[in-house]
């Protein structure tokens, strides 16, 4: 089987296009880490997925430029690809991308807050007449009203917490 020079320097660049591609997935999965601290179990089971994925991305590369077939720079492609983008980016990708996404959540509480305020205000006003009416009306619209105020109190736990996860490093 007769294999040029270039068809092996394009399988070496295409397998270390797939190792930045695999070292690139692996810090998005580390950005997310960080947001969200997950149990050992999930992590494993990330980490599992992960190379399962890596390996079909390493796999699928050798299938396209080669034929199938493996050959020893096909690794050290992907190997030279993994650490050229851990030496040159990756703590930059990681970073950026927290700081990214910990800007995106705290827009979006923002703008929920700026949206609600309406709706704050309206609450705030009809409380009295509310509970006017309630006491008149007896047990049923005091039942109601416990239920506002279960289900008010969970919404303000839920912003506190998602509050804190946002002021997490």
């Amino acid at each position: 089987m007769y294999t040029t020079v270039s068809m092996e320097a394009a399988f070496f660049l295409t397998c270390m296009l797939a190792g930045i591609a695999a070292a690139f997935v692996y810090d998005i999965l580390r950005i997310s880490r960080r947001i969200v601290k997950a149990g050992t179990v999930a992590v494993n089971l990330e980490d599992i997925l992960f190379f399962v994925a890596a390996a079909l991305m390493l796999f699928y590369a050798a299938f396209l430029k080669n034929s199938g077939e493996i050959r020893w720079h096909g690794f050290l492609g992907g190997g030279t690809g993994v650490a050229l983008y851990i030496f040159v980016v990756r703590n930059r990708v990681v970073d950026i991308g927290t700081a990214l996404v910990k800007w995106t959540m705290k827009a979006f509480v923002t703008v929920v807050r700026i949206c609600s305020f309406p709706l704050r205000i309206l609450f705030k006003a009809l409380k009295k007449p509310i509970s006017v009416v309630a006491w008149y009306t007896g047990r049923s619209v005091r039942r109601a009203k416990r239920v506002v105020r279960q289900t008010r109190a969970r919404v303000k736990v839920r912003a506190k917490n998602a509050v804190l996860v946002l002021r997490k490093k």
